[in-house]
């Protein structure tokens, strides 16, 4: 009797474990940015990406300073060029978590105690909405969803102090090649976004691990159409706003699909094409391949 009472007990636990105790975070979301903000440096240091880009451009590159805020109107996180500052807002990102859960359908679930990660889809929307993978461990999911929201968030915050650091050497030397074209699209605060949604993408999903896999970089593949229906549109009127995140996604997608699992290897490669990257050259290199989707698969 004893034996069946608890077990009876167990099934109410598990039943009545829904939305506040599943979607609680077991860290809370200070430790999870520090974490990933120390993440985002060790890894452009293990991928050789400041190195690089120190000896390439002759900058002292100067990791920016975290500053964590418990709420700022529409800001998920942000970069202060004055301060050398990336900013991350809480009560945002806990918005943003929320918005993703709905999205990928969950109202209750029953409580896990498996660790056992499996790759799903998340969303972003910009002037398209585009899909992109996330490891969930089903033990705790909303930390799985505010990690992949973070990192991504991260590394786009991180390209912009990279731009900056490269602009102020350039305004001072004259010697670096492509000077005069990288001045022109540095100071284009579109171009700015743009590169850094283009960095933020393969950065992702090489640092998650998810570009090995291929229901991870599948995610890519399946943009494509999506990124396909907004050149089409953007063709016709440009009448969008943010387009250059848009841009940007797509970009940074066809390097995933282009690479699949060999992104660490070719990352000098994909650095370079991204510091030259302006508006003219991301959209004409989309049409390339959303055009022609085969070339991903030989190019």
């Amino acid at each position: 009797m004893n034996y069946l009472l608890d077990k009876i007990k167990e099934y109410i636990n598990d039943v009545a474990y829904n939305v506040k105790n599943v979607f609680s975070l077991k860290d809370d979301l200070d430790k999870i940015i520090e974490k990933e903000y120390k993440k985002a440096f060790e890894s452009l240091h293990k991928y050789g990406i400041i190195e690089y880009i120190e000896n390439r451009y002759k900058i002292n590159y100067k990791k920016p300073k975290l500053e964590i805020l418990e709420y700022v109107p529409s800001l998920i996180g942000g970069y202060s060029q004055s301060k050398n500052e990336i900013t991350f807002s809480k009560k945002s990102i806990e918005r943003l978590i929320d918005e993703q859960l709905k999205f990928l359908g969950y109202k209750e679930i029953k409580r896990s105690i498996s660790n056992i990660q499996g790759i799903k889809y998340l969303n972003k929307s910009y002037n398209s909405t585009f899909l992109y993978p996330v490891y969930i461990n089903e033990k705790n999911i909303r930390e799985s969803i505010a990690e992949s929201i973070i990192r991504s968030t991260m590394f786009h915050e991180r390209w912009h102090s990279i731009d900056y650091s490269i602009l102020n050497k350039l305004d001072k030397d004259s010697t670096i090649k492509d000077r005069d074209y990288l001045l022109t699209i540095l100071n284009n605060r579109d171009n700015l976004e743009l590169r850094a949604t283009a960095f933020e993408v393969p950065m992702y999903y090489l640092v998650s691990g998810l570009h090995e896999h291929e229901k991870g970089y599948i995610a890519a593949y399946r943009n494509m159409p999506i990124c396909r229906e907004f050149i089409d549109k953007l063709e016709k009127k440009n009448i969008y706003t943010y387009v250059h995140y848009d841009l940007g996604y797509c970009y940074g997608n066809i390097i995933v699909a282009a690479y699949k699992s060999s992104l660490e290897k070719n990352i000098y490669n994909i650095i370079e094409d991204i510091v030259h990257l302006d508006e003219k050259k991301a959209i004409d290199v989309i049409k390339h391949y959303v055009y022609n989707p085969d070339k991903l698969l030989h190019d």
